[in-house]
């Protein structure tokens, strides 16, 4: 007869077994899983050139639209784009919720790179028309979203509605602020640069915490990489560093941060003069 003591042993040693195979497992997939996260585009793809233009199509034919709506109809309209960027941030996660092969997780789903915080934020500016909000929107937005059409990585995989989402949301913090400036007569303040920067120190420094909440308490077969503040960034670009370790591969992040801040400054205040 088997005593209860060999009986426990027996139990605790096929579990420390289950939970070998489990390691191993993700360690064997790690590579793939990251793969189907982190999928990097490259301009010698086809569809890298349909979904840039597209967007550019698309941004130029928003402004012009608006640009031609009576200043009577300007607040309604207004509001109708705000509810239909509601719409847009609930397309990818109702389509995850839905769709199988499509993840909806802590780690890579929730709104919070600077891409998807935007998107949000502006959605909400249409209805609040707040200026500090169009200031951070504006700059952050833009660079953004050049830089999302520069080295494109999908961190949520490239099944077709991804891609389309990709490119709306992108899209919509391009342009949505070129709407609020030409058409509604929002300004920068004086030193909104110097303000946006330092929102984004203070937001990126709450979202790495979240970061490492989640891999620490909810860890999953990815990282919780939001705003890239728990590892750089997979695309080639010579502003990113992952050599220099963590954190010091935010460095120059931080210094091309600032000067796209000063040009964007420059841009706009010769364009729609600061208020």
């Amino acid at each position: 007869m088997i005593s209860n003591l060999t009986l426990r042993f027996f139990r605790n040693e096929k579990l420390e077994l289950t939970c070998i195979r489990h390691c191993v497992y993700l360690a064997r997939h790690k590579t793939l899983l990251s793969m189907r996260y982190d999928v990097i585009l490259h301009a010698d793809e086809p569809r890298y050139w349909v979904m840039l233009l597209s967007t550019l199509v698309g941004g130029l034919l928003l402004v012009k639209h608006f640009d031609r709506i009576p200043a009577e109809n300007r607040t309604q309209a207004r509001k109708t784009l705000g509810y239909t960027l509601i719409a847009g941030n609930l397309l990818l996660p109702l389509y995850a919720a839905i769709h199988p092969d499509q993840e909806l997780s802590l780690q890579r789903s929730l709104p919070l790179h600077f891409c998807g915080l935007n998107y949000v934020l502006i959605a909400i500016n249409c209805f609040a028309m707040n200026r500090t909000v169009y200031t951070f929107t504006t700059f952050l937005g833009t660079i953004g979203a050049l830089h999302s059409f520069l080295t494109p990585q999908l961190t949520v995989g490239d099944a077709p509605l991804v891609l389309v989402d990709y490119c709306i949301r992108h899209g919509s913090i391009l342009f949505v602020p070129i709407v609020m400036t030409r058409t509604y007569g929002m300004r920068f303040p004086n030193r909104g640069w110097l303000q946006t920067y330092g929102l984004a120190v203070a937001v990126s420094t709450v979202v790495a915490f979240i970061n490492w909440a989640i891999n620490v308490y909810a860890p999953g077969p990815v990282t919780a990489n939001y705003m890239y503040m728990w590892e750089p960034p997979k695309v080639s670009n010579p502003l990113v560093r992952p050599d220099l370790g963590w954190p010091w591969y935010q460095i120059p992040l931080h210094i091309a941060l600032l000067l796209h801040l000063v040009v964007i400054h420059l841009i706009y205040r010769k364009a729609a003069p600061v208020a």
